[in-house]
């Protein structure tokens, strides 16, 4: 749509002019003839006065007679121009039927010939007259160019008003010229020939008054008919022609004729003076100012101050582009008054039919409309004037005829505006977007006078766009009703008297509305007029659009208010119709007592948006802005009249389909005079129905509430599909008078419904007032529900010490609800007062599908809901102050997860009272504060996040399945033994230390929080569990780790009974300590102790330990101890020698232990002196693991005394395969290792181990020899 321009007010002002009256012209003068017309001028009738000039003188020219009559007929008088500039006094200056005069100017089209008559005989131009530059006659006594003559020059000017510019400017190029009316004497100048200028230049009659019925053609140039006292005549300006008039005391025009300059400019121009009928413009032939491709054309019709005013009785105003890719031009007509009509001849006279008799004024171009403007001025006294009339049967047009838009047509009458023709500015067939029609009147009536307005019964108009946007047709009336009806008007008596009240029938907008143009109602602004005028009434009307002509608007914009009775209806079945209503459209309030929005019917839109605004201001009551009372708005498609054929009841959209929005905005400014319970924004028992489109309401009111919806008859509802319901209320209360407390959003009985839209209620109340209001006060069976995965997010602020936000409690057992929110997905309330009382009141049910948050949030004066971060949370109190919620509101609310607080909220939250949960409980202050649990916690899953530290008081216990607790700049320290927590995660930027009462799995639990920046639900997830120090401790059951650890100063997980590690995971970072009670049945999962001593027993966390535990080391330590036995091997020896080294081996090790803590001593009571016989060996061990020993003694054989060998004669080296290889280069065999069960058996005695092992397995060079099959293995 294009771009609509703004209803203009008063654009100038204007001097009080005496009472006039349109009389006909007066030109019946002009039809008098000379007593002797002569037939040239003769040679001795003349001076020269400037320039050179030869007269008479050229081959073929005839002489002229001293008497001046010529010798034979036909004759032709040449005049021959030498200098650019020539002036001629003549006595008498005509030309007889068939005489001419060829004027031959050597400088050529920029030549200017004055010819002055100054003789007491009018000129009368009978015959033919040529010039190759322009020509000017001038004669006081009257010019008449008679029917036949022909006129064919580079540009004349024909004028009864003496030129006054002097000569000397004249000779010396001056393009700007005056003429003067000299005396009170009446002339005339007129032409009923034909008059052609070429190359673009000028004809222009000037006189006391000038007519024509002829033609007159100045292509590209400048045709004109100017009547007054003075005046100037620019021929240099933009490029055409222009003048400018002074008053005089008559002047009148009138054509009858042709005046045409296509690609210039044609004008009509008068003035008059204060006698009733002067001053008249008169049409009623064919004004062509048609556009050229080098110009558009522009006609203009003035009566300037004349109260004579501009008439075009039939007749044709042509400024069309007509050729492809030309747009139509201009054409503006301006008087005290304007009539244009079909002509309607004198009373009496014959009616003699022309060509153009319809009253027609077209700027339609191929390539666009043009401008069209008529315009009267009013002036005060005279209550006839500003008053424009278009008669039944004309037509205004300023179409685009192939492609473009259409034009911008105004009909402005100051006063009053009577319009029963047709008037179209539609776009073009192949493209383009419609135009832009106004139709005013009343709009400017001066100071004092009575009002003015508008009558249009039967008014058609056409601004629509078959491929393109709609266009709009605006009315601007001062005070108007719209009223059933489609009555044709006629012009009856005076059309120029004032209507005495300005009606619009709805069958006329209705007409335009189905023929594809918007319709747009303003009253614009009276000015210093009554504060009870500049409203906009519907009557009992039926607006229905039923055409498929693409979107349209209809607009009403009062000056003060918009009203509507229960009986009206707008209503579309075709395509969507927007409506819009804008009270106190100007901004004026207090000035004239404010803007209302009242109304009581019904709007079917079928997919189009409603908006409403209303600014009230009257202090003598208390009225909304916004006032639906039993209202229907329904925007969903689907629309149908309820009986086919019959407009008025219709069956509504459907919520399958889609519907536009709906906007109503209302502020109440009341000053301090007045106390109201109705808000700013008021709906009682009133229904809105959107689909899929949005609903927005918002009302400040300065004595009283923002928004108030009611319903007493079960039939409120504010509902929508997906689209969003937002309810923004700023409401306060007036000190000096008692009343209601007044609140931010009030909602009583109302039920706003969304399936997936989201729900928004944002209230604040101001401080005053001895009885506390509420920011927001849900009551009375007040519903916010949402069925299909919507939010529910209500935030409100008192300044003082009501509640910010109140669900209020039922006001009795009997009574039904009291404030209800069934929220199917989300629900976040934020509330915030002085702190002196509870800031946020449940009193009844509030449920949330998903997750309900509490938060302290309050509103600004715009009605912008923002968080208050900085203030502290308080849980399960029995007395509340602040943001605080007892557990009796807990127990009302019912959600899957409840959280307090936001990722940004920056205040401590505090648990003071027991609570007993069914829902998973989240306490999130990500921005900083505190977490401290003064009192149990029972619940499902609790997560608690914390920018601060997060403790419990001592006594206190958590209960619950999962616990995520996380600390981003402080510590974690939950180590009351009465917690019992199924799954642990989180983390802390210090310490992370929590104890269990029972078995406990390390996990990555996830909870859920709120990112404040979008009031959504957010899941929070528990991941490694990490912390400068991780101290997780079981009192009974086992400990599980089923996510990452890792800390940087240490970690101990501490298990009452056993540590359980069955998805392999780490724990890393500093050391770490896993501690148990006994490692059967446990799961490692692949981690591992380090340093010489990885597993360590008999050590309880604080509790008996018998072991050293290395800091630097990660430990399994275990409060049971195993059982080892030290086994001393039995050895023997002969007598005599020294006991050998003494063996032992270990067994009952367990876990992968190597025995590298076990130490000890094995010793014997026999010495080398010791008789032959069996002695014990006994040993004393300890084990650095903690194990319990036992040691088995060996047995040592002593026996008896070495003979010596005999040496013995070896004849042959002994070769044996078995004995014999022994004795080889490899005396062991190099194996990869001992074998465990040797070890312990054999004591730390290397050589005795190896030793033995040649003596049990002799074949040693087996582990060696490759060229053999057996190795180690094979023993």
């Amino acid at each position: 749509m294009n771009s609509q321009p703004k209803p203009r007010r008063a654009e100038r002002t204007r001097p009080a002019h005496f009472p006039l009256r349109p009389v006909a012209l007066a030109l019946a003068c002009m039809s008098v003839a000379a007593p002797a017309l002569a037939q040239l001028p003769t040679w001795n009738n003349f001076i020269v006065r400037g320039g050179t000039v030869a007269v008479g003188s050229g081959p073929g020219n005839l002489p002229i007679t001293a008497a001046g009559v010529p010798s034979a007929a036909g004759t032709i008088l040449p005049i021959t121009q030498g200098t650019a500039r020539a002036i001629i006094d003549w006595q008498g200056f005509s030309i007889g039927p068939g005489n001419a005069v060829n004027i031959a100017q050597q400088a050529g089209p920029r030549s200017v010939l004055l010819n002055r008559v100054t003789g007491n005989d009018l000129s009368t131009i009978a015959g033919s007259m040529t010039a190759n530059g322009r020509v000017f006659l001038v004669n006081p006594n009257g010019v008449l160019f008679a029917s036949g003559s022909a006129v064919n020059v580079g540009g004349l000017v024909a004028s009864t008003l003496k030129m006054g510019t002097s000569d000397a400017d004249f000779m010396g190029g001056s393009e700007r010229l005056v003429f003067q009316q000299e005396g009170n004497v009446l002339r005339t100048v007129e032409n009923r020939g034909s008059i052609t200028a070429v190359g673009g230049g000028t004809v222009a009659l000037i006189g006391g008054s000038a007519g024509n019925s002829g033609s007159m053609v100045a292509q590209g140039g400048t045709a004109a008919l100017v009547s007054a006292d003075t005046v100037t005549v620019d021929f240099a300006g933009d490029g055409l022609t222009t003048f400018k008039v002074s008053p005089g005391l008559f002047g009148s025009v009138s054509n009858n004729g042709l005046v045409q300059a296509d690609g210039g400019r044609v004008v009509l121009m008068t003035t008059g003076g204060s006698e009733v009928g002067q001053g008249v413009v008169n049409n009623r032939g064919v004004l062509r100012a048609d556009t050229l491709s080098s110009r558009n054309g522009e006609i203009v019709l003035d009566s300037g101050s004349s109260a004579g005013g501009v008439t075009i009785n039939g007749g044709l105003l042509s400024a069309r582009g007509n050729e492809s890719g030309l747009q139509g031009g201009t054409i503006d007509v301006t008087g005290r008054t304007v009539l244009l009509q079909p002509y309607v001849p004198p009373v009496a006279a014959a009616l003699v039919p022309l060509p153009n008799d319809s009253g027609i004024v077209d700027a339609s171009g191929a390539a666009g409309g043009g401008r069209i403007r008529l315009h009267a001025t009013a002036v005060g006294g005279n209550a006839q004037t500003g008053a424009i009339a278009v008669a039944a049967g004309s037509r205004i047009s300023a179409d685009a005829t192939i492609a473009g838009n259409g034009g911008d047509i105004r009909l402005l009458g100051e006063r009053t505006l009577r319009a029963y023709g047709t008037i179209a500015a539609r776009g073009g067939p192949a493209g383009g977007n419609g135009g832009f029609i106004e139709t005013s009147g009343g709009y400017a009536v001066p100071a004092g006078d009575n009002n003015g307005g508008i009558d249009l019964a039967g008014l058609s108009t056409d601004a629509s766009a078959p491929n393109g946007t709609a266009g709009q047709w605006m009315v601007d009336p001062f005070d108007v009703t719209i009223v059933n009806g489609a009555a044709s008007g006629t012009l009856t008596g005076n059309p120029f008297v004032p209507v005495a009240t300005s009606t619009i029938q709805d069958g006329d907008i209705n007409a335009a509305l189905n023929g594809g143009t918007s319709v747009r109602i303003t009253t614009g602004d009276p000015g210093v007029g009554s504060a009870f005028l500049g409203d906009i009434v519907m009557d009992d009307v039926q607006i229905e659009y039923t055409g498929n002509k693409g979107p349209l608007t209809l607009q009403l914009d009062a000056h003060r208010s918009v009203r509507g009775n229960t009986a009206s209806v707008i209503a579309s079945i075709g395509d969507p119709l927007n409506v819009i209503f804008n009270a106190d459209v100007n901004g004026a309030g207090a000035a004239v007592g404010g803007g209302l929005v009242s109304y009581s019917g019904a709007i079917y839109s079928n997919g189009g948006n409603v908006v409403m605004h209303g600014a009230w201001a009257n202090a003598s009551n208390g009225m909304c802005s916004i006032c639906l009372t039993t209202a229907l708005i329904d925007t969903r498609t689907g629309n149908q009249q309820l009986t086919p054929g019959v407009p008025g009841a219709y069956t509504g959209g459907s919520d399958a389909g889609l519907g536009g929005a709906v906007q109503l905005r209302g502020i109440s400014t009341l000053g301090d005079t007045f106390q109201t319970s109705v808000g700013a924004v008021y709906l009682q028992n009133s229904t809105i129905s959107t689909a899929t489109g949005d609903i927005s309401i918002f009302g400040s009111h300065s004595t009283g509430s923002g928004v108030r919806l009611e319903n007493f008859q079960s039939v409120g509802t504010l509902s929508t599909t997906s689209g969003n319901i937002s309810v923004t209320g700023i409401g306060t209360f007036n000190t000096n008078v008692a009343g209601a407390p007044g609140h931010g959003v009030e909602i009583n009985s109302e039920t706003l419904r969304t399936a997936s839209g989201n729900i928004t209620v944002t209230g604040r109340r101001l401080a005053g007032g001895p009885v506390a209001g509420s920011g927001v006060l849900l009551q009375d069976g007040a519903l916010l529900q949402t069925t299909g995965g919507g939010d529910i997010v209500v935030t409100g602020q008192y300044d003082g010490i009501g509640a910010g936000v109140n669900i209020a409690p039922p006001a009795s057992t009997t009574s039904g609800p009291g404030g209800q929110i069934d929220g199917s997905h989300n629900v976040v309330l934020r509330a915030v007062n002085d702190g002196s009382t509870d800031a946020l009141v449940i009193g009844d049910t509030v449920h949330a599908g998903n997750a309900l948050d509490l938060r302290p949030g309050g509103v600004d004066l715009a009605g912008n809901a923002l968080d208050r971060t900085d203030l502290p949370i308080t849980i399960g109190s029995t007395v509340n102050t602040g943001f605080a919620v007892s557990a009796a509101e807990l127990g009302l609310i019912t959600t899957p997860t409840l959280v307090a607080g936001s990722d940004t909220h920056a205040a401590d939250i505090t648990v003071v009272g027991p609570l007993a949960l069914a829902s998973a409980l989240t306490l999130h202050n990500g921005g900083g504060g505190n977490i401290r649990l003064a009192a149990p916690v029972s619940t499902p899953q609790l997560g608690l996040l914390s920018a601060g530290d997060i403790t419990q008081a001592a006594g206190t216990a958590i209960t619950a399945g999962a616990l995520l607790a996380r600390s981003s700049g402080g510590n974690v320290l939950l180590t009351q033994p009465g917690n019992n927590v199924a799954v642990l995660g989180g983390g802390a930027a210090g310490r992370f230390e929590y104890t269990d009462a029972d078995a406990l799995a390390l996990s990555s639990p996830v909870v859920t929080s709120f990112n404040a920046a979008t009031n959504l639900a957010q899941p929070v997830f528990g991941t490694t569990v990490s912390a400068g120090r991780v101290l997780v401790r079981t009192l009974s059951g086992d400990l599980s780790l089923g996510t990452d650890v890792t800390s940087t100063t240490s970690t101990d997980l501490v298990a009452a009974a056993r540590f359980q590690n069955l998805g392999a995971y780490t724990i890393t970072g500093a050391p770490w300590r896993v501690w148990a009670d006994t490692w059967v049945g446990e799961s490692r999962g692949g981690l591992f102790g380090s340093g010489l001593l990885p597993n360590l027993y008999h050590c309880a966390y604080l509790g008996l330990c018998t072991v050293t535990v290395t800091a630097a080391d990660n430990h399994f330590i275990y409060a049971q101890q195993p059982a080892a036995t030290v086994l001393v091997h039995s050895v023997a020896r002969p007598g005599g020698f020294p006991n050998p080294l003494f063996t032992y081996s270990i067994t009952g090790l367990i876990l992968g232990d190597t025995g590298a803590g076990f130490a000890g001593t094995l010793s014997s009571p026999a010495t080398t002196f010791s008789l032959r016989g069996t002695y014990p060996i006994n040993g004393s061990f300890s084990s650095a693991e903690g194990y319990a020993v036992t040691v088995v003694p060996g047995v040592l054989t002593v026996g008896g005394l070495v003979e010596l060998i005999k040496p013995d004669l070896v004849r042959d080296n002994p070769s044996t395969w078995l004995y014999d290889r022994n004795i080889g280069p490899t005396p062991i065999c190099l194996a990869t290792g001992p074998l465990e069960g040797d070890r312990a058996a054999q004591g730390g005695d290397v050589l005795a181990r190896e030793w033995s092992r040649v003596r049990s397995r002799p074949n040693l060079t087996n582990c060696i020899d490759t060229e053999r099959r057996n190795g180690c293995g094979d023993f």
